[in-house]
């Protein structure tokens, strides 16, 4: 049925393939393994797609036994591209603006989801679309993880998340304001102190950034605040902030 093209990544207990089926390209996440944990991940993560169908999120295609079957969407990862360096505004711009977009219509839905980070990213051009939904959680379902067990990248992890806390959509805000950061420094916040930072040291301070980014600085420090009461509230709001904060950085 399906005719494997080549391995995309194979971490952990997953294998993603790029592989052809019928006349189309598409991405198969599969199990390596038939471990019950990573078996139920998976089946909770189909869930979650299946209720969200937007254009800057990566659209699951159908389920096939213990495996995933994604629309291969052409780009390149966030985290490969950032290798290169620092990227301009405009381009960090565009793209924060399709991952927030797409972390509104996830939460609108009820589904936080706790990874976002530029290997999560597919990025062509100046257009972005979020994937890997599979530490999300869905809070109309009932938990598969038990509260307090830490799942997500630490230098973009939000405190209240690697204390293991997965109930706050304003975990992804503060997320999507550390690869906002990357992109423009060219290096995640805090760098080798980020265990120091999440555990709470009032020691650690965030290095700032380029004086050329003066004008959106204040936006990024917000959604980077250890405390979630003091970051943006939705990502409706903290997208509007980008945009009023540098209108004319869109139109050049």
């Amino acid at each position: 049925m399906f005719a494997p093209v080549r391995v995309l990544s194979d971490n952990g207990p997953v294998r993603v393939e790029l592989a052809r089926w019928k006349d189309r390209l598409v991405v198969i996440k599969k199990l390596k393994s038939h471990s019950p944990f990573a078996m139920e991940r998976l089946k909770r993560e189909a869930e979650v797609l299946r209720k969200l169908q937007h254009e800057s999120i990566v659209p699951l295609l159908m389920t096939e036994g213990d495996s995933l079957v994604y629309a291969y969407c052409p780009g390149v990862n966030l985290a490969d591209a950032l290798e290169a360096g620092a990227f301009p505004l405009r381009r960090s711009l565009k793209i924060m603006n399709d991952v927030l977009a797409a972390l509104a219509y996830a939460h609108k839905n009820n589904v936080i989801h706790f990874d976002v980070k530029p290997g999560n990213i597919i990025v062509k051009g100046e257009r972005a679309l979020l994937g890997d939904f599979g530490f999300a959680k869905d809070l109309g379902l009932s938990a598969i993880t038990a509260e307090g067990t830490m799942l997500g990248t630490p230098n973009y992890m939000a405190p209240e998340q690697f204390r293991g806390e997965r109930n706050d959509p304003r975990s992804d805000l503060y997320s999507a304001g550390a690869v906002l950061y990357h992109m423009l420094s060219g290096q995640p916040p805090y760098g080798g102190q980020i265990f120091r930072f999440l555990v709470g040291d009032k020691a650690i301070k965030l290095e700032p950034l380029p004086e050329e980014f003066s004008d959106i600085a204040g936006v990024v420090y917000k959604s980077l605040d250890h405390n979630p009461m003091n970051r943006f509230q939705t990502a409706d709001e903290m997208q509007v902030a980008l945009e009023e904060t540098l209108v004319p950085a869109w139109s050049y």
